[in-house]
């Protein structure tokens, strides 16, 4: 693994972190053109940044949790504003919240018992994009798309936090393990 950090995929999630204010600026001067712009730019270079990491043999621990930091920033932020102007529920966004805070803490006790980052799952990243469509949906006022994204990013809370509880609970059994015989 490269340890730079440096490397052109966690550039990409740095910019795609720092895009979080001109998309917040975006949302909230309802300027639609810049929101689809800065929209897309997040997709794309969230695919990008771990096809890049992947294919230049350059995965990171910093990219590890650079990537997904960018994600839930936002994620997040656009969430938060579209709930304030009331195109999307608040309930929607705490079940977000909650899901993310709970991966964050997860993802610091498995570095507790592991001492490394771990990597997103596939379903936690399927679950990212069917939030970032619901975001757009609302954004846009696509009523029907809304409930569908709704709809799916539920689905992919559910089944992503359980894929990821079930990673945390193998950890912690070979943690224990470990410091089972440590006593012994």
């Amino acid at each position: 693994m490269a340890q730079s950090l440096w490397t052109v995929s966690n550039v990409l999630s740095l910019l795609r972190l720092v895009s979080a204010a001109p998309l917040a600026w975006a949302l909230l001067t309802e300027s639609t053109p810049w929101v689809l712009i800065l929209g897309i730019w997040a997709l794309l270079s969230d695919v990008a940044d771990g096809v890049l990491a992947r294919q230049q043999k350059q995965i990171t621990e910093v990219g590890k949790a650079l990537d997904p930091l960018a994600d839930k920033v936002v994620a997040g932020v656009a969430a938060i504003i579209l709930v304030l102007q009331q195109k999307l529920p608040v309930w929607f966004i705490v079940l977000v919240i909650v899901r993310d805070a709970l991966l964050l803490l997860g993802g610091a006790i498995a570095w507790h018992w592991s001492r490394q980052i771990l990597p997103a799952l596939p379903p936690g990243k399927w679950t990212a994009l069917a939030i970032a469509g619901t975001l757009f949906a609302a954004y846009l006022h696509w009523e029907d798309w809304l409930a569908v994204g709704i709809a799916l990013s539920i689905v992919g809370i559910i089944s992503s936090t359980g894929v990821y509880a079930r990673r945390w609970w193998q950890l912690y059994q070979a943690w224990r393990g470990r410091r089972v015989s440590l006593t012994q």
